[in-house]
């Protein structure tokens, strides 16, 4: 009697915790991509490869063959400029502040071969900062203007002779993985 009593009582247990049918074959519904969220922040926006498609730099238009294989990565709070080699050319911090029109992104640059423990948080000012403008003209395709040499901060996205400002369009391809600029390091 004692072995039935138990076995009804584990029967009568197991089905008080027991979901229904109907319900263990719901399934959460599925997060959209995060680039496909409304309420991306233009860091998140940012993320990926990106081609140079086109640049003026102080009023010269840049050639085919200057823009031609040369793409920038963009991880967290990194940015990367590689040229057709795949050397790396310009490596930075930034930040953005987006609570202005246009953005404003302010980039720090640090060394080549900084680990991310030496770069995070971002350097303090005392080395080369380009501030700049930053648009999106769609999900694959922004605007970066910027002023070297430590001039003062574009007002508008242009590139006129005898500025010291330097104008891109960079572009994604669909499909494009993110990097992980983390673990990526071509110079090892």
């Amino acid at each position: 009697m004692t072995n039935r009593f138990c076995a009804v009582l584990a029967i009568v247990c197991s089905s008080m915790f027991a979901v229904p049918p109907a319900l263990a074959e719901e399934k959460p519904a599925e997060e959209k991509p995060a680039r496909e969220k409304p309420n991306d922040t233009l860091t998140e926006k940012l993320q990926g490869r990106w081609e140079v498609v086109s640049g003026v730099n102080q009023g010269r238009e840049l050639s085919e063959l200057e823009v031609e294989g040369t793409y920038v990565t963009i991880s967290i709070n990194r940015i990367v400029t590689y040229d057709r080699d795949d050397q790396q050319r310009f490596r930075a911090v930034f930040r953005i502040d987006s609570s202005t029109k246009p953005a404003k992104i302010t980039m720090t640059s640090v060394p080549q071969l900084a680990r991310p423990s030496e770069i995070d948080p971002p350097p303090k000012p005392d080395t080369a900062v380009a501030e700049g403008i930053i648009r999106f003209d769609n999900d694959h395709r922004w605007t970066l203007c910027y002023a070297l040499n430590g001039a003062d901060r574009p007002k508008d996205f242009q590139s006129p002779k005898g500025s010291k400002n330097m104008l891109l369009t960079l572009e994604r391809n669909p499909g494009d993985p993110t990097p992980d600029e983390l673990t990526k390091n071509k110079s090892n």
